[in-house]
């Protein structure tokens, strides 16, 4: 087992961890998410990255519990008979702020995206249909769930029922490709197969946020970890 300090050690040294090395979808007792992962301080990374901008941009108030829903939701995405499956939810979280720019909805140019708020969808689902705009969910909690549940089906086990439409239409061919790396599928492979158009820097951008969200809120835990073991 990954050792809690040795984890968080990776995770604040810029570049320590690159894309090729983006953690196991499905979650562990060797794959967990991080103590110091929590959903206020997520919830005040995104807030100090949207003051930040110019002009500073502020976060829908009915978003204010996004992050404590992709905990919750992703400790227990979809139930095969007799046990839940658990997805490294953080690393999920850190996803749907690149897919949305931070809870903005707009590009990095200021315009709006085709993915607007009230649509409720997190990762652009059924967006990269030609003509569409992406699917709309009926809350935030539905949407949290559709995004999961579509990245949990990137890691080959089955989800009975999916919420998303485009899930259900891409399940199938999708498990089929993950299941020829013949090992567990990482976010790395889940980068590579999600776009077409920068597959090279997706896992990247995942990492990146990561790393920054650990220099800024992992500190203290790491400090105490050592101390602990002296």
């Amino acid at each position: 087992m990954i050792s809690r300090i040795l984890l968080l050690a990776l995770l604040l040294l810029p570049g320590a961890v690159h894309a090729a090395a983006l953690p196991r979808i499905v979650a562990g007792a060797d794959n967990f998410v991080p103590q110091c992962v929590r959903p206020p301080a997520l919830m005040d990374f995104v807030a100090e990255h949207n003051a930040a901008r110019q002009p500073p941009r502020a976060v829908e108030p009915r978003f204010a519990n996004l992050a404590s829903l992709y905990q919750r939701i992703g400790q227990c995405v979809a139930r095969p008979p007799e046990k839940c499956v658990a997805v490294r939810w953080d690393y999920a979280f850190f996803q749907m702020l690149i897919e949305t720019n931070f809870l903005t909805f707009r590009r990095p140019d200021g315009v709006s995206a085709s993915v607007v708020p009230q649509d409720n969808n997190f990762a652009g689902v059924g967006a990269t249909v030609s003509g569409r705009p992406g699917e709309r969910f009926k809350d935030v909690a539905t949407g949290v769930l559709a995004h999961l549940q579509h990245v949990l089906m990137y890691s080959t086990t089955r989800v009975p029922n999916p919420v998303a439409q485009r899930t259900r239409q891409v399940q199938d061919d999708v498990q089929d490709t993950m299941r020829k790396l013949r090992r567990p599928v990482t976010f790395a492979d889940l980068a590579r197969e999600w776009t077409g158009t920068d597959r090279n820097t997706y896992g990247a951008e995942m990492q990146k946020l990561a790393e920054q969200y650990a220099a800024n809120f992992c500190h203290d835990q790491a400090r105490n970890e050592r101390a602990s073991m002296r």
